[in-house]
């Protein structure tokens, strides 16, 4: 483990910031700043060590599931908790409570002790839970050298811990800047009714993102049990709502917490009831690749969109023994910036043009739901999606660098006049 590598851990975890699954989260956080500018900067700064102290909990966490799976011997990546439904369903349910609270359906509060409030140092480390929990579906340039490393077989735990702490700084990094660099405060705005329009704005946001995770977990298990779980979620938000209505109502003391166990009961009853992750039936077997009738490779463009055939190592070296190269798309639907890669630059005319006249078979190793995929990402020395490669039947493959596939279709223009249709075998 180097400098430069725990330099790309902090990079990747800083960037991670503004990526669509995490700015919403982090903006509630400097929203709460803004509110407490009048705090002393003792005060603020206590407060973002307990962020960190949040981020760090949740790495440290992240390092010791690693690192007892690595020594089992499984394949890892960045991100793999995506496949689980049971993770799924946390972050979807973890991003609408955050929503209904950004919409002011409900607020936290927190015990006051001693005349002094814990609210903003406990507040403030269950934060940098959060946003290391919602960041975890997203990759960001320079995390996956560090991310890599972090993965790597032969890394010791306390390396694997570092760089994992490493991207945690990183991502803690814009809030300690903001308590120990006073001087930045002034570039914050001032409080104002602005702030109630942008939050609220920001909880739609959140519940956006938890439509979009409810995709994958939808994908994940049988369509009654998705159903079972949206049921789940808004028994929780009513839960929240009546919890807070009552207090507003004057419930206090035996009749506040009678309704507190009740309301707590009746949510684990529902819970057991309502949560359940059967997966679903297992896909249809698709053939390799679809030949025309009269015994020519078929083309991975059909009707103006790319066919992407279900990656399998047993399909790509039936590809490549014909001398047909493949390319490769490593993706998921937890995975945004997969999502935005795959429309801005992957199913576009101008690829699509290039498959159809080189005839590279195009195949999309899907890893929602099969692990088994993982020891292939881990084979090129990738952990973490998106990832796009070449296989060529020289046996040699063109990985393409981390972040949008910008040379894509010269890469494929390369690929393919040096591998010509003409020269594959039936």
């Amino acid at each position: 483990m180097d400098a430069t590598t725990l330099l790309s851990g902090i990079l990747g975890g800083l960037i991670l910031n503004v990526m669509p699954c995490v700015f919403p989260v982090l903006f509630l956080k400097v929203s709460s700043l803004i509110e407490h500018t009048k705090e002393t900067v003792a005060e603020q700064r206590y407060e973002a060590i307990a962020y960190l102290g949040g981020t760090f909990t949740a790495f440290a966490g992240f390092a010791a599931v690693i690192i007892a799976l690595r020594a089992s011997g499984q394949a890892l990546g960045w991100g793999m908790q995506m496949q689980s439904p049971a993770f799924v369903a946390s972050m979807v349910l973890l991003l609408f409570v955050f929503g209904l609270n950004a919409l002011g359906v409900f607020e936290i509060r927190f015990t006051v002790q001693a005349g002094r409030s814990t609210g903003g140092r406990l507040s403030s480390f269950v934060d940098g839970l959060v946003i290391t929990l919602v960041s975890t579906p997203c990759s960001a340039p320079f995390l996956g050298g560090a991310a890599a490393a972090a993965l790597a077989t032969g890394a010791a735990w306390y390396e694997t811990l570092a760089l994992f702490w490493s991207i945690g700084f990183g991502l803690a990094l814009p809030v300690l800047m903001l308590a120990f660099v006073p001087a930045l405060n002034h570039l914050l705005p001032r409080p104002g009714a602005w702030m109630n329009t942008l939050k609220a704005l920001t909880g739609f946001t959140l519940l956006g993102a938890a439509v979009w995770l409810f995709g994958t977990l939808a994908r994940q298990i049988e369509a009654e049990a998705a159903q079972d779980f949206l049921w789940f979620v808004l028994l929780v938000g009513l839960a929240l709502w009546a919890k807070n209505h009552l207090e507003e109502l004057g419930f206090e003391g035996v009749r506040q917490r009678l309704a507190q166990v009740f309301g707590t009961a009746g949510v684990a009853a529902a819970g057991a009831l309502l949560v359940h992750f059967e997966p679903p039936p297992p896909p249809a077997v698709i053939a390799a690749e679809c030949e025309a009738a009269n015994g020519q490779t078929a083309s991975s463009v059909v009707e103006g969109h790319i066919r992407w055939t279900p990656f399998t190592e047993a399909a790509k070296r039936e590809a490549l023994d014909r001398g047909r190269p493949v390319f490769v798309d490593f993706t998921a639907d937890w995975c945004a910036s997969c999502k935005v890669f795959e429309k801005s630059h992957v199913e576009v005319e101008a690829v699509r043009k290039v498959l159809d006249d080189t005839l590279i078979l195009a195949a999309k190793a899907d890893l929602t739901r099969d692990e088994g995929l993982w020891e292939a990402l881990n084979g090129l020395g990738r952990s973490g999606l998106p990832t796009y490669v070449i296989f060529k039947p020289d046996g040699t493959h063109d990985l393409l660098p981390e972040g949008p596939p910008l040379t894509l279709i010269e890469r494929l223009l390369a690929v393919g006049q040096a591998f010509p249709p003409e020269k594959f075998t039936n």
